[in-house]
Formats: C-alpha cells, sequence, structure tokens
C-alpha cells in the first residue's frame, strides 16, 4: 500500500534537501571560486600590461584581448577542480544538478559573448562592440551568483551578485563618461569585482566548511 507525503513531511523533506545540498556545496565549492576568480583577474590586469606595451611599440592594442586564449587551458584547470569536488560530495541532490546546470549555462553564454563580439569587432573593424564584454559578462556572473545565493542561501553570494552588478554599472559609466582608456577601467573593474564577488565568498565558504567539520 502505497503512503502519501502529508504537507508537513514534504516542507521537511525539501528542508533537508536544501540543508544537504548546502553542506555538499560548503565542503568543496569554495575552491573552484577562489581558483576562477585569481584566475580572471589575473588576466585582467595581464591584458591592461600587453595593451600598454603595444601602444607602445605603434600596434594596434586591441589585439591584446588574444590573452584571454589563456582561459582555455585555464577553464580545462577548472573544470577539474568541479570535478573533483563532485567526487568528493557525500550526496548530489536535485538543487545540486540546478545549479551545476546555471553555472555551465552562464559558461556556454559567456563563449557566445565573446565569439559574437570578436566576430563582429574583428571583421567589422568595430572595437567599440568590447566595451560591452565586461558590462554583460558581471551582469551574468551577478545573475548566477544570485541564483547561488537562492538556493543555498549563503549570504557571501548574494554581496557577490550585487558587487558584480555594480562592477556592471560602473564598466557603463567609464565609457559614457570617456576618461583616460575606458577599456583599462572596466578589465581593472572586473579584476577587483571578481576578487571581492569570487575569491572572497569562496574563501568564506572554505572556511565555514573547516567550522562545520
Amino acid at each position: 500500500m502505497e503512503s502519501k507525503f502529508t504537507e508537513q513531511e514534504s516542507l521537511s523533506l525539501i528542508s533537508e534537501m536544501i540543508k544537504q545540498a548546502r553542506n555538499n556545496f560548503q565542503k568543496g565549492s569554495g575552491t573552484g571560486m577562489i581558483y576562477s576568480g585569481i584566475l580572471v583577474s589575473s588576466v585582467a590586469i595581464l591584458n591592461v600590461i600587453v595593451a600598454i606595451v603595444l601602444i607602445k611599440l605603434g600596434i594596434n592594442p586591441n589585439f591584446s584581448f588574444w590573452i584571454w586564449c589563456l582561459m582555455i587551458p585555464g577553464i580545462f584547470i577548472s573544470r577539474l577542480i568541479d570535478k573533483k569536488i563532485d567526487r568528493e560530495s557525500m550526496v548530489k541532490t536535485h538543487i545540486d544538478s540546478i545549479i551545476s546546470t546555471t553555472w555551465n549555462c552562464f559558461g556556454y553564454s559567456t563563449y557566445v559573448l565573446i565569439a559574437i563580439t570578436f566576430i563582429i569587432g574583428f571583421t567589422k573593424n568595430y572595437y567599440a562592440v568590447f566595451f560591452l564584454i565586461n558590462p554583460v559578462l558581471l551582469i551574468l556572473i551577478g545573475l548566477a551568483e544570485f541564483i547561488n545565493a537562492k538556493a543555498y542561501r549563503f549570504k557571501p553570494y548574494f554581496y557577490g551578485a550585487i558587487i558584480m552588478w555594480i562592477g556592471a554599472l560602473a564598466s557603463a559609466a567609464v565609457v559614457v563618461i570617456n576618461i583616460w582608456e575606458p577599456i583599462f577601467l572596466q578589465l581593472f573593474i572586473l579584476a577587483v569585482c571578481m576578487v571581492f564577488g569570487f575569491v572572497i565568498p569562496g574563501c568564506k565558504l572554505n572556511k565555514s566548511a573547516k567550522d562545520n567539520v
């Protein structure tokens, strides 16, 4: 004879799933966040350095954007870290799967965004389109982080999302105001956002995991 869940039992099950997911999340994902944040910040700063060198050499500084190809092996390493975290997780819940899918969608969206901007920028010599990369990228990261914050009820992720969205607005503002070199300022903003919105929440995540052991 089949037994039916009461409303209270259903709520308890959902609550337990969220609690289980939060434990899994805290026990490993911080390392991946820290690595990704440092990787993006480092490439952003390196992009600025390469652009300045190209300017001094009289070469089109827009070619410095190809430095982001370093993200290809970096993403591969990030995947290895994520797989290691998945193997060490005690239980993979439905919420974990949704969050994993969210970050995968973010990754695919980023690839499409960069492909479109590079095609338009280099084939049409319309380099102004590159100004859209940083704001849109920060908006997408903020969206993914906000979903994580709501799913896991982890406040550092919520603050991280706010930082990303503020960074997106700041990236648009420097283009409108047109002070110094807007693209350089955008890259600095990206680096700062990744440190405070990704690396620091990752560190807090690992600290929380250590405290809960």
